[in-house]
């Protein structure tokens, strides 16, 4: 289980897109540009990717091992989001 410790939002609002989180793990490790989406099944994340040279896609190059690391982070970037919006 993670500690974090910080979650940041930027809320974006732009169709499915809901906001873009920075997340800070035991106060020494952070996380920057996760997409918090609104899909049909309800919201999901999407975690930072890149763009592979000479290939036309982007591919993660951090994310969770497991299912409960996964659904933690969403948990967690979810209720910050829903913090920030009812200000």
């Amino acid at each position: 289980m993670l500690n974090i410790t910080e979650v940041r939002i930027k809320k974006i609002n732009k169709g499915d897109l809901l906001a873009a989180a920075s997340i800070c793990i035991d106060n020494c490790f952070i996380v920057r540009e996760i997409k918090l989406l609104n899909g049909k099944n309800g919201r999901y994340i999407s975690m930072p990717k890149r763009k592979i040279k000479n290939r036309n896609f982007r591919q993660d190059f951090s994310y969770p091992l497991n299912e409960e690391t996964r659904v933690q982070l969403l948990e967690a970037i979810s209720e910050q989001y829903d913090d920030t919006i009812e200000e």
